[in-house]
């Protein structure tokens, strides 16, 4: 079932007390509830810190309990170093779904789980590649993660979508247009086939095979009039 039916079918609920939480939404999936439900249900979206990127969804519910544990993993580091990859890696390992998994944040040695799944996490999460491991619950409150992002910069007439998607790949804009036509770019989390569309700071392309970028700076000048478009690769 596509997820924009499943969220159609909260509003198609009959019951006066109807409510329910989701697992984890990804950004895209977050765009999609807030546009079908927005001014029609009450909803909340949390990712158990300011600013984490999967976030559950609380709907028609008045409560703020979303039902997210944060476990920080307590390692040798002489043995080990953990990454994205192979915290997520063993968690999926153990038959949990992706969407039971929320922001994984190896800086700070933390991951998000949905809380129905804790006793099991605690109790089948032992090692990350043949290393020993505990988990400690932790309260994530205080957790502020700063993405990493790779700095570029390039000049150019304008900020046509198809022009900023042809820069940062390298790629022709004929074949930049091509791209977009084909649903491969997502703006700020949606997939847009407008080609023509003015970029602004802060927006986010994600361009399939090349990863996700970020707006920072349009404002300044080169010495012959074009737009310095400086961007984050995030990483």
């Amino acid at each position: 079932m596509e997820f924009s039916d499943k969220v159609k079918g909260y509003l198609n609920n009959q019951l006066e007390d109807f409510s329910t939480l989701t697992k984890f939404l990804n950004p895209t999936q977050q765009v999609t509830l807030t546009k079908l439900l927005a001014k029609k249900m009450e909803f909340k979206l949390f990712g158990g810190y300011f600013d984490a990127e999967l976030k559950r969804a609380l709907i028609n519910n008045n409560d703020n309990n979303f039902n997210i544990t944060c476990f920080e993993i307590v390692y040798n580091e002489k043995y080990l170093k953990i990454t994205h990859q192979n915290i997520l890696g063993t968690l999926l390992s153990l038959s949990i779904s992706k969407d039971s998994i929320g922001d994984i944040l190896p800086d700070f040695g933390v991951f998000f789980i949905i809380s129905e799944l804790e006793e099991f996490i605690l109790t089948e999460f032992k090692e990350i590649n043949t290393v020993s491991i505990e988990l400690k619950k932790i309260d994530p409150l205080n957790i502020k993660n700063t993405p990493k992002l790779d700095l570029y910069s390039f000049t150019v007439i304008s900020t046509r979508l198809d022009l900023l998607v042809s820069k940062i790949t390298g790629m022709s804009r004929i074949k930049a247009i091509e791209y977009i036509d084909r649903d491969l770019v997502k703006l700020n989390h949606e997939i847009t086939n407008k080609n023509t569309k003015s970029i602004n700071e802060g927006d986010i392309l994600s361009i399939r095979k090349y990863g996700r970028f970020i707006i920072i700076d349009t404002k300044n000048r080169s010495k012959k009039g074009k737009i310095v478009v400086k961007y984050g690769k995030y990483v």
